[in-house]
């Protein structure tokens, strides 16, 4: 799903300029961030996300309008929210009037609508393997959620049963998300560990992939230059890193994400707003690993 021609929400053709809705912790609205500030397309000011107000209806030139949506507070599990995206996830994106879903979908449009550097390579053999890499860190989203929700978020990723029969009563045949089936087993602990750990080893063979991928001293993921590649596996990296994950067992990788996390458009795209966040995570981490009940232990089971 990309372009969306006639949603739901009242409010997507009122917009003007560009508008995010999204959230900071969200690795795939981190990855449209990302995408935007390598573009050199500022944050613009934060409005409330289902705001219709005069003010807020018209981004800056050159600039997005941020419309936090948030997680914790269950405002994506709406009415409002299913209306502009029907999957009830971050992000979504709207370009004049224009509602854009899917986060690499938004990324590929950014670099195809706004000038500055080039994500989406110009030869054709590396665009492919670009295309490739891609897909392959969008398999891994499922496993993302898992390894995330079992060893970071624990039980206040649970909804509770008010937000639970929303989501029964919003979610649309067919959603490829399937928050639904997700959550049903999630809030009542019948996800058992051995799914948990498969989750976890289908990072481990996508992070091995991509360590044999850089082997060569490679600095991007597809050569000399930073690619939609790079952007999709650094937010793969960083969620299970704040996790726990002990990431020194992929050197090449490690040095790798090393050079994207210094990348100006990282820090401002990715990091500015979720640093506390951030830290909240690996803090919670370090003691579980310290008591060998997180990912360092998780990593060795076999």
């Amino acid at each position: 799903m990309a372009r969306v021609d006639h949603p739901k929400s009242r409010l997507v053709a009122k917009l003007s300029g560009l508008h995010l809705f999204h959230f900071e912790g969200a690795p795939c609205a981190q990855r449209v961030r990302f995408a935007l500030a390598e573009k050199g397309l500022a944050r613009g000011r934060d409005v409330p996300w289902s705001s219709d107000a005069p003010e807020t209806l018209a981004a800056r030139p050159g600039t997005w309008t941020s419309r936090p949506v948030s997680l914790i507070r269950r405002e994506h599990l709406s009415d409002a929210y299913a209306a502009i995206h029907p999957d009830m996830v971050v992000p979504a994106l709207v370009h004049d009037g224009v509602l854009q879903l899917e986060s690499m979908d938004i990324v590929r449009y950014v670099d195809d609508a706004f000038a500055g550097p080039k994500l989406i390579p110009a030869d054709p053999a590396a665009a492919a393997h670009a295309a490739e890499l891609v897909e392959r860190g969008k398999t891994l989203h499922v496993s993302v959620r898992y390894v995330s929700f079992r060893w970071g978020l624990g039980r206040l990723g649970k909804l509770d049963a008010g937000a639970e029969a929303t989501l029964q009563r919003l979610e649309r045949q067919g959603s490829p998300e399937q928050l639904v089936s997700f959550y049903a087993r999630y809030d009542r602990d019948q996800i058992d560990e051995a799914t948990f750990l498969a989750h976890l080893r289908a990072l481990e063979a996508g992070y091995a992939d991509v360590e044999k991928r850089l082997a060569d001293g490679r600095p991007f993921l597809v050569g000399d230059a930073f690619s939609v590649a790079d952007i999709i596996w650094s937010l793969t990296v960083l969620r299970i890193r704040e996790c726990g994950y002990p990431f020194d067992r992929f050197p090449a990788l490690s040095r790798w994400y090393a050079r994207i996390e210094r990348r100006p458009g990282f820090q401002d795209g990715v990091m500015a707003r979720h640093r506390t966040l951030s830290r909240v995570f690996r803090a919670k981490a370090a003691l579980e690993n310290l008591l060998g009940l997180g990912l360092r232990a998780a990593s060795s089971k076999p």
